[in-house]
């Protein structure tokens, strides 16, 4: 049985948009605007510089989750002013820290085809069987999953704060495939992110189908992926070759 080894985020599940949904009523249950004296895409504009830097700094391993979680929003009050060592602004923070997993995992938007593409699927659950790889935080991935009526679709769920390894890290698709127990060219990775889903399955020799919608270019000395798409309905086609 083939192997399909899928990213959540931005892959399957409409991260950019669900998130927006989230942040845009936190922006106006926490006052936000008139704290910081700013609009609100203003704010979530310099929140994605600060939550970029911090994940990136998460994936290397110089701080923890509960760093992330926290810094991503009193860093982000502090660049508009505010004490972000005070303990009125860490208290704050860690109120929209809770507030962001608790009503982002109720978000249901999908990438647009992927429900289309997991019934396909369900209908051919003796050819194919589906996992999730993802780096996010297990209180998060899967209750988004149940909520938008994916979960169902999948055999296994692959969490890198269960396997204790990030992507890239080849680590990571090391244990997936001992878990599985199958040989990486049983297996495909579909993912988003040329640098985490992408590099990481090459490194491990697993192939890959680059999901790039807004088509963006290869980085220059950047080994091009198996298959690349712009659209998941393209999958239908890889797969059954």
């Amino acid at each position: 049985m083939y192997q399909l080894l899928f990213d959540l985020d931005r892959t399957l599940w409409d991260f950019d948009g669900n998130a927006d949904c989230t942040y845009r009523a936190m922006f106006g249950q926490f006052g936000i605007g008139q704290l910081c004296h700013v609009d609100y895409d203003t704010f979530h504009d310099r929140y994605k510089q600060i939550n970029d830097v911090l994940w990136e700094a998460y994936r290397n391993g110089t701080v923890t989750k509960e760093q992330l979680s926290l810094r991503r929003f009193s860093l982000t009050l502090g660049s508009f002013g505010c004490n972000h060592e005070s303990p009125e602004i860490i208290k704050l923070s860690l109120q929209m820290a809770d507030y962001y997993v608790e009503q982002g995992v109720r978000q249901t938007r999908l990438m647009p085809g992927a429900r289309n593409l997991l019934e396909w699927l369900g209908e051919r659950c003796n050819q194919f069987s589906l996992s999730v790889i993802t780096n996010g935080f297990s209180e998060a991935q899967l209750p988004k999953m149940r909520t938008s009526g994916i979960d169902r679709y999948f055999s296994h769920f692959f969490l890198s704060e269960d396997l204790g390894f990030m992507k890239p890290d080849r680590r990571f698709f090391e244990a997936v495939l001992q878990k599985l127990a199958v040989p990486p060219k049983q297996c495909l990775v579909i993912g988003d992110d040329y640098k985490v889903d992408i590099a990481g399955a090459m490194s491990v020799g697993i192939p890959q189908v680059w999901y790039n919608p807004r088509s963006l270019p290869l980085a220059a000395g950047d080994t091009p992926p198996t298959y690349e798409i712009t659209d998941l309905s393209e999958c239908v086609n890889l797969f059954m070759r």
